[in-house]
């Protein structure tokens, strides 16, 4: 049964494209460049094809990243991605984290889940089967879950953690210490004018 409520009407809905990359830093201020642009679209087929802006090894690996990223940011507006070019280093991370939550909410829920309850418990790391534990549970919610691969399942797992890191929660992937994250004033504003301030605490991990 899917959430209808949250608006998951798919399980593609809650897992987004988390399998895409994780926060993709330096790509995506690449792309939010570009977009701000708003070139005629065989321009910029012609930048990320062509030109190869995002500098990698294939045209294949070059086109996932820029759909990956277009899927996460361009939804949310011009503004927010005028935002993510100028933001100051902590805070554009941190709009990152934000993208990639609303378009994958299964990273919400593990953050709320598990991070904010290792927290809770004053558990000093994250347990290394946090996400096995947390995926188990979560496919009972949604039985689609279950269609992924072991090998995606992985992907996904390694993706998360990866995000967590990147974002200042976690010390690195294998330790998994957990480190106090705090909002920065207009990340809080930017999830109010997404009318997600539902979101602050779990970024803050306060629940």
């Amino acid at each position: 049964m899917i959430d209808a409520s949250r608006g998951i009407h798919d399980i593609r809905d809650y897992v987004g494209d988390l399998i895409g990359g994780s926060l993709l830093i330096a790509e995506t201020r690449i792309i939010a460049e570009s977009l701000l642009k708003q070139l005629p679209e065989d321009e910029w087929r012609n930048l990320v094809i062509d030109q190869n802006i995002l500098q990698k090894k294939s045209v294949k690996t070059s086109s996932r990243y820029v759909r990956v990223i277009r899927t996460r940011i361009e939804g949310l507006g011009q503004d927010f991605m005028s935002a993510l070019v100028t933001s100051t280093d902590r805070a554009y991370i941190q709009l990152l984290l934000v993208a990639v939550m609303i378009n994958s909410p299964i990273v919400e829920d593990f953050m709320r889940l598990s991070l904010a309850e290792a927290k809770r418990t004053y558990k000093p790391n994250l347990p290394s089967t946090a996400w096995q534990d947390f995926y188990e549970i979560q496919s009972l919610k949604y039985p689609d879950l279950n269609n992924y691969s072991e090998s995606t399942i992985k992907k996904l797992g390694t993706n998360v953690i990866k995000i967590l890191v990147l974002s200042g929660y976690l010390s690195d992937a294998r330790k998994r210490e957990i480190y106090p994250v705090y909002l920065m004033p207009e990340v809080k504003e930017w999830l109010l004018r997404f009318d997600r301030a539902d979101l602050i605490e779990v970024m803050e991990c306060t629940l």
